[in-house]
């Protein structure tokens, strides 16, 4: 009792906006608030309305946030108001949350942390505000680390020329003159062993040990490793197949018998073989065994349904509803391959294809697909009925990096339209057969941007004398995401491509490039972006403008994403500024002509990914943009363009 007192005579430091309605708590009144179920007859529990953090200096409040146990509610939930109490004072919770922090900062290198707590009243009666007051001391910091080999000299010698082992050694955190951190022990031990494992030591351990002088704030590091035996695969486990061999799963791992061990090795066939159509599930690992040179290795898989119907579905201003209905069966011929048909459609495209896939077609990281298909895809500027085969050859280099080599031949049908008509006399029939290469290098997972993504695209037509139309079509895409905080991320892009044909005109409306639209440049709508063409009524009158296309395209987006954490779990803002231009001829370019839009957005991170809604803003539109016509404006369009879809930007 005695102590509780003295904490709770200290006053807050509470910020301008309470520092009037707040007043201190005598422990005598806050016990007995603490223990009564009400106040009175009107008045509930005491709340806690806000947790505040003072003194610290190495960890923000975001962080510190999460280690107590003691929440204040956020803004979306004090907007709730017909929800009552969840979130009373606990005189118990808040002595945890002094331990859990002194905890925390212990294990970081602070031993002289001190931690206390001061509750004070809030705007109303039952509000109380938490104050953790922290006190961080002098670090603990790293004196000396030596590395200790439990190997012989040969050994260590090859291990300490290897530079993936330098690179590890200098990427340790607890080098000498940084601070000391307990909870870096189990990293570091990682660390090492994994690299040790990724030369060849299968059995290799490392033990991390130190020596804390308190008094003088400083500590020893001692790094223990023990190599063993360079290790040689031996006998590959299979566990799990059903419908296939166990000589098939070995062969799409791409383990063999006789290969240097090492874990990127096996962190390689977990991903080649969860990316087979058969397998949903896949572990890679060494089972219990003797130290030796032979080492055995265990694949556990579990197969997917050989026979699936999956009906997916989407809205969006641009397509404003679309669906897609698949059937596939997978291992159709005891063989491991997948066949599927798959229907898709919305208000602009309509689509209908087969694939037949065959994995490991050369080798484990190869796949070869032949997909016939027929296609229907109807724009503002042209109508196009398509259908023909394409066939794929796609080449798994790494997780990161992805190789295609595909050639298509196709029958086409294109059809310029006047907006909503088509117009029938600038019919076009003609055959594609081109060759198309691309690449993709992607360091992001999921629906979240990390890292590089760049995608570079060729395609040539005509070649061989095949086909009625040449032209060669080359892009770079390129993204890149910088995570300024955890919760705020910069998003970035660049677009560009170009398209070699005799003339604009004399390419098909459905190969050239466009921009503008919700993954485009957003203040726009779909393909608005760039050259137009005025279309006229009979008696002569303006009736709207319709893109063109071009030679040459090229776009920037530039995006800053913020996480809601504290307000709205799973929500997100963003502000953007997207610029860009199509070209009608690509000795045209010119990046003075760059038209500009701005704007911001509301995603929600729900489980089939980002729901986003954007409204862009055009900050210099050109007269086809605002329907403007021999100086006289005919209205329908607007500066804002509102942008909703599932799905990022980009």
């Amino acid at each position: 009792l005695v102590s509780i007192i003295l904490i709770l005579l200290f006053p807050a430091m509470g910020d301008a906006a309470d520092a009037i309605a707040e007043t201190d708590l005598t422990s005598a009144k806050y016990l007995e608030m603490a223990k009564a179920p009400f106040l009175d007859d009107d008045q509930h529990n005491p709340q806690v309305r806000k947790v505040r953090f003072n003194g610290n200096e190495t960890y923000p409040n975001m962080i510190l946030r999460e280690i107590v146990g003691t929440k204040a509610p956020r803004i979306f939930r004090r907007m709730q108001f017909w929800k009552k109490g969840g979130f009373d004072v606990s005189e118990t919770e808040l002595r945890r949350d002094v331990i859990r922090l002194q905890r925390f900062y212990n294990r970081r290198g602070f031993y002289e942390a001190r931690i206390s707590f001061e509750v004070t009243q809030g705007r109303k009666d039952n509000h109380r505000i938490v104050t953790f007051h922290i006190r961080e001391g002098e670090p603990n910091i790293v004196r000396d680390l030596h590395i200790h080999f439990d190997a012989e000299t040969e050994i260590v010698e090859a291990i300490e020329s290897d530079r993936s082992y330098q690179q590890a050694v200098n990427r340790n955190p607890l080098r000498p003159g940084r601070r000391y951190e307990f909870i870096r022990h189990t990293d570091i031990e990682s660390m090492l062993q994994n690299t040790l494992q990724d030369m060849g030591y299968a059995f290799a351990t490392a033990k991390v040990e130190a020596t804390v002088d308190t008094a003088a704030f400083e500590t020893d590091v001692h790094i223990h490793l023990k190599p063993g035996v360079v290790g040689f695969l031996e006998n590959i486990l299979v566990e799990g197949n059903s419908t296939v061999s166990e000589e098939m799963v070995r062969y799409h791992s791409g383990l063999r018998k006789g290969q240097q061990f090492s874990n990127r090795r096996l962190r390689s066939a977990q991903q080649m073989l969860f990316r087979h159509p058969l397998f949903r599930f896949v572990t890679v690992n060494v089972p219990e065994q003797e130290e030796d040179e032979d080492v055995d290795i265990r694949l556990r898989v579990r197969e997917a349904p050989l026979r699936t119907i999956q009906l997916q579905g989407g809205v969006g201003t641009e397509e404003i509803v679309r669906g897609q209905l698949s059937w596939t069966h997978r291992n159709p011929f005891g063989n491991a391959h997948r066949f599927s048909v798959t229907a898709r459609a919305s208000f602009i495209e309509q689509r209908a294809n087969m694939e037949y896939l065959v994995p490991g077609f050369l080798n484990p990281r190869s796949n070869l697909s032949f997909s016939p298909y027929v296609l229907r895809e109807d724009e503002r500027s042209y109508l196009l009925k398509s259908g023909g085969v394409f066939n794929n050859l796609t080449y798994y280099h790494s997780q990161y990096l992805i190789g295609n080599i595909g050639y298509e031949f196709s029958r086409n049908t294109v059809s310029q339209k006047d907006g909503a008509k088509v117009t029938t006399d600038s019919t076009r029939v003609f055959n594609v057969s081109s060759l198309k290469l691309s690449a993709l290098y992607n360091q992001s997972t999921g629906t979240v941007g990390k890292g590089w993504a760049v995608r570079p695209y060729a395609e040539v037509s005509g070649f061989l004398n095949t086909g009625t139309i040449v032209y060669q079509k080359l892009s770079l895409d390129v993204r890149r995401f910088i995570d300024i905080t955890p919760t705020t991320q910069l998003a970035l892009r660049t677009d560009a491509g170009v398209l070699f044909s005799s003339d604009p005109f004399d390419t098909p409306a459905n190969i050239r490039f466009y921009a503008g639209g919700t993954n485009s440049v957003r203040g726009w709508l779909r393909s608005q972006l760039g050259p137009k063409r005025a279309v006229l009524n009979d008696d002569g009158s303006f009736r709207t403008y319709i893109p063109t296309g071009g030679q040459a395209m090229a776009m920037f987006n530039s995006e800053i994403r913020q996480d809601l954490p504290l307000f709205l779990e799973g929500f997100q803002l963003a502000a953007f500024l997207d610029g860009g231009q199509v070209f009608l001829n690509y000795s045209d370019m010119n990046f003075n002509d760059f038209q500009f839009g701005v704007g911001g957005g509301i995603r929600y991170m729900s489980p089939i990914g980002p729901i986003r809604l954007d409204f862009g803003y055009k900050l210099n539109p050109d007269d086809s943009d605002m329907n403007r016509f021999n100086g006289q404006r005919h209205g329908g369009v607007s500066r804002w363009v509102m942008h909703f879809s599932i799905g990022q930007a980009f």
